[in-house]
C-alpha cells in the first residue's frame, strides 16, 4: 500500500560557499555597481531606474481595464480579510492539534536546500520573477488608469529571489481621490489570484491531473523490513503492472494490493530496463512511498505551474493582509486615513504591526519541533 510521500532535504555546503562567494563579491566592488544605478546592501541588490509616465493608455483606459479595476476593489478587501482569517486558522489549529497528528495547512518559508530540494529553484525562481513583473505592471496601468504618473521603476534580488517594483509619483498619488488610491493598490493584489486560478488546471494541485497523466506509479521509499525492502526494490523503481494488469493510479494500486497476497511486479529498473519479480505480501502490505509517474517534459511544465500557482495564491492571500510593506497594509492605511484623517495613519501601523506578530507566530508555529 502506499504511505506519505518522504522526500529527504540536506544542505549543499558547496551551494551555500558559492552563495555567500557571490553576494561577498558584490558587496565588495558595490561602489562600481553604484555607478550604473545599482545599489548594494547585504544580500540586498536594487536597480531603479526612470520610468515612462504612462503605461500602455489603450490598454488602461479601455473599459475592459476600468471594470478590472472595479471588480479587484472590493476583491482586494476580501483577499485582505481571507488572508488574516488564514494566520488566525493556521494559529488555532497548530495549538489545538495533537503530537502525533499532522496539520493540514502550515507556513513554512521557501528556503532552497533546506524547507525544498534545490532541484526546485529554478521553477521557483522562475514563478517568482514572472509573478511580481505582472503584479508591477498592473500597479502602473491602473496608475495610468488613474491620471497618477508613473515616476521610476526597476528591479531587485533579495537573496537569491527576484523582484521588481514601480514608484508612482508620490504627490499625485497623494492628492488622488481615495477611490483612485485604492484601485491601484488593489489591482496588482487580484491579479495574482487571477494568474493563480490560470495555473490552477496546469499543476499538480488537481487530483485528477496527475493520475490521467500517469504512465506508471513511482516508488519514491522503501520501508525497512517490509516485502518490498527484502525483494530488494528500490527507490526510483516504476510499477508498471501487478499480476499483468496495467497500472497508473493510486486507486489500482491498492485495489490489487488488496486483492492479492502473491504478486508479480513488472518494473522499470533505473537503468531503463524492465523486469519481473514475485513478491509475497500476507497481509496486503508491500511497504513503499509512491507517487506518480509522470515523464518529462510534462514534469517540468506542470512542476512550473505548480509553483507559478502556489506563489501567486500566497501573494494573492498574504500580500493582501494588513502587514508592514505589504499592499494590504496600504489599503488599510488609505480606508483609515479616508475616515480618521492623519491619525489614521499611525493607527493602520499599529495595526499591521500587530498583525505581523500574529503571522510571525504562525510561521513559529508552524516550523517548530513536533511534540
Amino acid at each position: 500500500m502506499n504511505l506519505p510521500v518522504i522526500r529527504f532535504v540536506y544542505v549543499d555546503y558547496y551551494i551555500l560557499i558559492a552563495f555567500l562567494t557571490f553576494w561577498g563579491i558584490i558587496y565588495v566592488f558595490r561602489n562600481r555597481f553604484q555607478r550604473y544605478g545599482i545599489t548594494v546592501y547585504p544580500f540586498f541588490l536594487l536597480w531603479r531606474k526612470k520610468s515612462r509616465e504612462y503605461w500602455f493608455p489603450k490598454i488602461s483606459k479601455s473599459k475592459i481595464f476600468k471594470i478590472y479595476e472595479k471588480i479587484s476593489l472590493p476583491l482586494g478587501f476580501l483577499l485582505m480579510i481571507s488572508g488574516v482569517s488564514l494566520i488566525f486558522y493556521i494559529i488555532i489549529e497548530l495549538l489545538s492539534i495533537r503530537s502525533n497528528q499532522i496539520p493540514a495547512i502550515t507556513l513554512r518559508p521557501i528556503i532552497p536546500g533546506i524547507t525544498i530540494g534545490l532541484s526546485q529553484l529554478p521553477y521557483i525562481l522562475l514563478a517568482i520573477g514572472i509573478s511580481v513583473a505582472i503584479h508591477e505592471i498592473f500597479h502602473a496601468l491602473s496608475a495610468t488608469s488613474n491620471n497618477v504618473r508613473v515616476k521610476n521603476g526597476g528591479i531587485l534580488l533579495l537573496a537569491i529571489f527576484p523582484g521588481a517594483f514601480v514608484e508612482p509619483d508620490e504627490n499625485e498619488f497623494n492628492s488622488s481621490p481615495t477611490n483612485a488610491k485604492l484601485k491601484i493598490i488593489a489591482a496588482g493584489i487580484v491579479i495574482n489570484l487571477i494568474l493563480a486560478l490560470i495555473a490552477l488546471p496546469l499543476s499538480f494541485e488537481l487530483p485528477y491531473l496527475p493520475s490521467a497523466l500517469s504512465k506508471g506509479i513511482e516508488i519514491v521509499g522503501v520501508v525497512k523490513n517490509t516485502p518490498a525492502y527484502n525483494a530488494s526494490i528500490k527507490p526510483g523503481y516504476i510499477i508498471y503492472a501487478i499480476n499483468g494488469y496495467r497500472i497508473t493510479t493510486l486507486d489500482q494500486l491498492h485495489e490489487l494490493l488488496y486483492k492479492y497476497t502473491n504478486i508479480t511486479l513488472t518494473l522499470r529498473l533505473l537503468n531503463g530496463t524492465f523486469y519481473n519479480i514475485s513478491v509475497n505480501i500476507p497481509e496486503h502490505f508491500l511497504g513503499v512511498y509512491v507517487t506518480y509517474y509522470i515523464p518529462e517534459p510534462l514534469t517540468w511544465i506542470l512542476t512550473f505551474f505548480t509553483w507559478l500557482f502556489i506563489v501567486n495564491f500566497s501573494l494573492s492571500l498574504f500580500n493582501a493582509a494588513p502587514l508592514i510593506i505589504t499592499d494590504g497594509g496600504k489599503l488599510l492605511t488609505e480606508v483609515l486615513k479616508k475616515f480618521l484623517g492623519e491619525n489614521g495613519e499611525k493607527i493602520s501601523f499599529y495595526i499591521q504591526s500587530m498583525f505581523l506578530l500574529i503571522f510571525v507566530f504562525a510561521i513559529f508555529l508552524s516550523n517548530r519541533p513536533p511534540g
